[in-house]
């Protein structure tokens, strides 16, 4: 188990789970229908790999934080509930049905999950492998930039590695069919497929809710931060501004509905993880040293 207990009310807290996928989601929909476009940059290689620092950075600490029923798995499993956790909070599956139902051309959305979940997996086994070096502050920022120079290297290889096979499947690609503003089905699909990125909040918080220290205020928003800084979308909204057409505050606003997004995410979520689910321990608060 990697929750102490079960929830306390847990129909109670599946709805307000639900709830706040649903909330966070209608923040960036919202944001859209005010006239903030979509953001789109092409960031240099160093930006790239200092936004995924941040979020292995982030992965250092949920495991830092995970209990001693977490620290005592073995590898794979530790790397396997990592991955699961990245995979959901990242929206994996999410997008590429959505690209399914925005052009109809749902063999090569499916297709084209086979790279961003390899590059996952390689997050996961190099973050479970490298937390054993974390040891304070600046164990975890010179960890986290190293790892993240790391998974860059994995991540082009792997890239090379599958380019033959999105090339030769590059015909089954589809333009949209929709934009903004969705008709119904599109965005019904959007709220449904906002389970995947609730499941993976709901994970984190089974990981870490027990050992967050501080007052109540403190750890709602440290377990908000914790979903944007998984999701990767603080570095991107603070960095990839500088590489967009707009001017650089423009594009941070453009990027900040997804940051607003998955902070709302992580706040609501932690709110009713602490309404609802199974409580904390005042003992078990002082972090593992997993190995």
């Amino acid at each position: 188990m990697l929750a102490p207990t079960a929830p306390r009310q847990p129909l109670l807290l599946a709805a307000s789970l639900v709830l706040a996928g649903a909330v966070a989601l209608t923040i960036h929909v919202a944001m859209l229908a005010w006239g903030i476009p979509f953001p789109m940059s092409s960031p240099p290689a160093w930006a790239r790999w200092l936004n995924l620092s941040l979020a292995i950075g982030a992965a250092f600490v949920v495991l830092r934080l995970a209990g001693p029923a977490f620290a005592q798995r073995g590898f794979v499993a530790r790397t396997l509930i990592v991955f699961a956790l990245l995979l959901t909070i990242r929206e994996t599956a999410r997008a590429g049905i959505m690209g399914g139902v925005v052009t109809s051309g749902w063999t090569y959305s499916a297709i084209g999950l086979i790279e961003p979940v390899a590059r996952i997996l390689i997050q996961a086994v190099l973050c479970v492998a490298a937390v054993r070096w974390v040891r304070g502050g600046v164990s975890l920022v010179v960890a986290a930039l190293a790892t993240g120079a790391v998974c860059m290297g994995g991540q082009v290889l792997a890239g090379m590695a599958l380019a033959p096979l999105m090339e030769h499947f590059a015909w089954l690609a589809r333009p949209a069919l929709y934009v903004f503003p969705y008709p119904f089905h599109v965005t019904l699909a959007a709220y449904l497929t906002m389970l995947e990125p609730v499941i993976g909040a709901t994970l984190l918080l089974a990981l870490v809710w027990e050992r967050l220290p501080g007052t109540k205020l403190a750890r709602l928003l440290t377990a908000a931060l914790l979903v944007a800084l998984l999701k990767g979308i603080v570095g991107i909204t603070f960095v990839f501004s500088f590489f967009m057409q707009q001017p650089p505050l423009e594009g941070m606003l453009s990027y900040s509905q997804f940051l607003f997004e998955f902070l709302a995410l992580g706040f609501l979520a932690a709110l009713a993880w602490d309404a609802f689910g199974p409580g904390v321990k005042a003992q078990s608060r002082a972090p593992s040293s997993p190995s």
